[in-house]
């Protein structure tokens, strides 16, 4: 009775460093998506109506349109960057 006590036991020993080695180390989690302020969508500048009777106002939504166009391309760069370093196989601007 004593020995199947016993056999018993190795045997529940012996599953359970089958358990726990596979809980042993592990490949780092990799970040499944690019940075979240890369994946936001900023709106594009609006004109104003009081703007049409300025020149000077509409230099200024010009200024900011392409300064907002500039920024949207810089974090599809970045995008494209992340998708390369995580595998991908794209052709990106140098930052």
């Amino acid at each position: 009775m004593l020995s199947r006590i016993y056999r018993t036991r190795c045997l529940l020993l012996a599953a359970s460093l089958l358990l726990a080695s596979g809980c042993g180390s592990r490949e780092p989690i990799q970040r499944p998506l690019p940075p979240a302020a890369d994946l936001t969508v900023e709106p594009k500048p609006l004109l104003s109506p009081d703007a049409l009777g300025s020149e000077a106002a509409l230099d200024q939504h010009d200024i900011a349109v392409e300064s907002w166009g500039e920024r949207g391309w810089a974090a599809v760069a970045r995008i494209c960057r992340w998708a390369n370093a995580h595998g991908g196989k794209f052709d990106c601007p140098k930052p």
